[in-house]
């Protein structure tokens, strides 16, 4: 009996020494963190952040500091935090390549990046994605190794995929969907297990072959079950490409965020006239805008604006139709303010 209280005891002492904490992060610097993990025969988690970064605040002072993280990460992992733009943090960022924020790096003892994690989310997803770095084999560094030698197998490059979009690897994600897509027979494009040629489409280039195929297949590859998912994959990609023009990151003049300088618009016509859109015309109506914007007609600009008006799905993308309309007609402030009125938004949420 006096050993059942005991053991009672002692879990309660160990769930409350949870309850008090989250995941304990130890002071010093990246070599001590470094050394303590080789001590414990453990990986080192590293938290990489910086001050400004509302994210990285979420995962240190919600997510990562509940019992359920404290106990996950306690055991698998010695942990660390660094503020990559102060003190050894600006050097410690440059040597592991860290370009966003929040960052989370699984480093070996010996000091090699075995894992990375670009961006904040939820425990139990962070968790999932944190657990494929646990496994040499479904990690960052044993996929980006393969990668750059050339030897990533056709059954491995979906998970490598969605391991480098985790990573933040938009280039890596576009070039090895691409190469998939290639890579597949006409029966296998419509496979399930390769879903995720599409569903990265939002990294890819408006004309590559995988999402005109996918535009016109959409209903035989994504069924029920993706029917929704697929509609918003083209619904991205389209109107991804077409605030740039709308906005004047793409002009036939002058194209400085280098989306690409040639006129989009007569071929997405043709891919929206192809598809089973449920919101076509809207689609139609905003590539006619943003030719207008490309080519600088201002005329056609304030009439394909009007247009938008009487257009239900125009309020979600208000605010680049509002940018586009001050750039040509700054001083009719009475339309202005109706369009701005019309779509909810305030003058700030305007600017570009």
């Amino acid at each position: 009996m006096h050993r059942i209280v005991l053991s009672i005891s002692i879990c309660l002492l160990m769930m409350n020494g949870y309850a008090q904490h989250g995941v304990k992060f130890m002071e010093g610097n990246f070599q001590e963190a470094l050394e303590i993990a080789k001590q414990q025969n453990k990986m080192l988690f590293v938290d990489v952040y910086t001050s400004w970064c509302g994210p990285c605040r979420w995962m240190s002072e919600e997510v990562l500091q509940t019992p359920e993280a404290a106990k996950y990460f306690d055991k698998y992992f010695v942990c660390f935090k660094i503020d990559a733009e102060k003190g050894d943090g600006m050097a410690f960022a440059e040597e592991y390549g860290v370009r966003a924020y929040p960052t989370f790096l699984m480093i070996l003892p010996d000091g090699t990046l075995r894992h990375k994690i670009v961006g904040a989310d939820t425990l139990h997803i962070f968790i999932s994605r944190v657990a494929r770095g646990l496994k040499e084999k479904t990690s960052w560094g044993y996929f980006m190794k393969k990668y750059s030698e050339g030897t990533l197998q056709k059954k491995e490059i979906p998970m490598a995929v969605g391991v480098f979009r985790e990573a933040g690897m938009k280039e890596e994600v576009k070039n090895l969907s691409d190469s998939l897509f290639g890579l597949l027979s006409s029966k296998e494009k419509f496979a399930s297990r390769y879903w995720v040629v599409y569903e990265e489409l939002k990294y890819s280039d408006l004309f590559a072959p995988r999402f005109k195929f996918f535009v016109e297949n959409r209903g035989e590859i994504a069924g029920k079950k993706y029917e929704e998912v697929s509609f918003k994959i083209i619904c991205t990609m389209l109107s991804d490409h077409l605030i740039n023009n709308t906005t004047g990151r793409i002009t036939s003049k002058e194209n400085p965020w280098n989306c690409g300088d040639a006129n989009e618009m007569p071929y997405m016509r043709s891919l929206i006239k192809m598809s089973d859109l449920r919101d076509k015309e809207f689609f139609l109506v905003w590539c006619d805008l943003a030719e207008a914007c490309y080519f600088g007609q201002a005329d056609q600009v304030k009439e394909y604006i009007r247009k938008m008006t009487i257009l239900p799905e125009a309020i979600e993308f208000g605010r680049s139709f509002v940018w586009a309309f001050q750039q040509y007609f700054p001083d009719e402030k009475e339309e202005l303010i109706k369009l701005r009125e019309l779509w909810n938004l305030d003058e700030d949420n305007c600017r570009k």
